[in-house]
């Protein structure tokens, strides 16, 4: 079995980041600049987003990750 992973190494470093609690300007900093990127758009949300919105954000993406991990682990 072959999964191919369902979000980009970009958004889940992004999303990775920013569960660990690194500020989002230096998450973005750290892909090359505002602008750069598949994660710039959600990046951006997040900057812009209610605690409620970065919070259901971050979830879809590392629940996404977890479920390509363990698929990629069973495999």
């Amino acid at each position: 079995m072959n999964a191919a992973p369902s979000v980009t190494w970009e958004t889940a470093f992004v999303a990775v980041s920013v569960l660990v609690g690194e500020p989002v300007d230096d998450v973005a900093s750290a892909l090359g600049g505002p602008g750069n990127g598949p994660a710039t758009e959600w990046l951006r949300k997040l900057g812009a987003a209610s605690r409620e919105a970065r919070a259901r954000g971050l979830a879809r993406v590392i629940s996404e990750l977890a479920m390509t991990i363990d698929a990629v682990r069973l495999a």
